[in-house]
C-alpha cells in the first residue's frame, strides 16, 4: 500500500514512518525538511507546509491511505494545524485518496463517551489553559468528521515514550479500559499502522490507551 505520512519527523510520526516501512508498505513522508529523516529503502520525502495546498497534492496524488499525526504545539497563532487538516481533506477527496487515519485528542468529544470525573476535571483544566490548542484540536475533529473519507480519529490520552509491552486497549471515554492519562507511542504507532487494513474503526473516534 503506498501511504502518506503527515507529522512524520515528530516522535510518534518517525515511528509509525518505521512500522509501515516494516510492514512493507511504500511511504511518503510530508515534512518541512527532508533533514531530518534519515534516509530507507521504501521512504521517500515531499518537502512542504501545511498552508501549501500544491505540495499536499503532490503527495496525496497516486497514493492509498494517509496518517495524520499532526498536533498543535501551542507556540503558533490561530489554527495552522486545523486549516492544514482541511487542505489534506479537501486534496484527499479531489484525489480520490478515501482513507485517512488521524490523531487528536479527548477534547474532541464523542456520543459514545460516558461521564467521568476524572475525564470532566481535566476537560475543565484544558479548556482553562491550552489557549488555541484547544481550538485546534477541535478544528482538526471537525474537519475530518465533517468530511466524506473513510477516516478514523485515533483521540490520544497524555503520550509516553515508555515501553508498554500491550497492543493498545481502545475503546470511549468512561469504559474501564482506557487509561485517560496512559499511551506509550510504540503500540499507538503499531495501532495507526493496523488500521491500514482494519475497518472495524472507520467513521469512529476511538480513544486509544496502554493496554494491561
Amino acid at each position: 500500500m503506498r501511504v502518506v505520512v503527515f507529522g512524520a519527523t515528530g516522535p510518534t510520526g518517525r515511528l509509525v514512518l518505521r512500522k509501515a516501512l516494516a510492514a512493507g508498505h511504500e511511504v511518503t513522508a510530508y515534512a518541512r525538511s527532508a533533514a531530518k529523516l534519515e534516509p530507507a529503502t521504501g521512504l521517500h520525502v515531499i518537502v512542504g507546509e501545511l498552508t501549501d495546498v500544491a505540495a499536499i497534492r503532490h503527495a496525496v496524488e497516486g497514493h492509498d491511505a494517509v496518517i495524520s499525526v499532526l498536533g498543535p504545539t501551542g507556540k503558533s497563532k490561530g489554527t495552522p494545524v486545523a486549516d492544514g487538516m482541511r487542505h489534506i481533506v479537501q486534496t484527499m477527496a479531489q484525489a480520490g485518496v478515501r482513507r485517512l487515519i488521524a490523531t487528536a485528542t479527548t477534547s474532541a468529544q464523542d456520543r459514545h463517551d460516558r461521564f467521568s470525573v476524572s475525564f470532566w476535571l481535566a476537560m475543565r483544566l484544558v479548556k482553562a489553559f491550552a489557549g488555541n490548542a484547544y481550538d485546534e484540536i477541535l478544528g482538526v475533529a471537525e474537519a475530518i468528521r465533517t468530511s466524506t473519507l473513510d477516516w478514523t480519529l485515533v483521540r490520544l490520552p497524555m503520550l509516553s515514550d515508555k515501553p508498554c509491552g500491550h497492543p493498545a486497549a481502545t475503546g470511549y471515554v468512561g469504559d474501564p479500559s482506557i487509561k485517560l492519562f496512559s499511551m506509550s507511542r510504540e503500540p499507538l504507532a503499531e495501532f495507526l499502522v493496523a488500521q491500514l487494513n482494519d475497518v472495524r474503526w472507520i467513521g469512529k473516534s476511538p480513544v486509544v490507551s496502554n493496554g494491561s
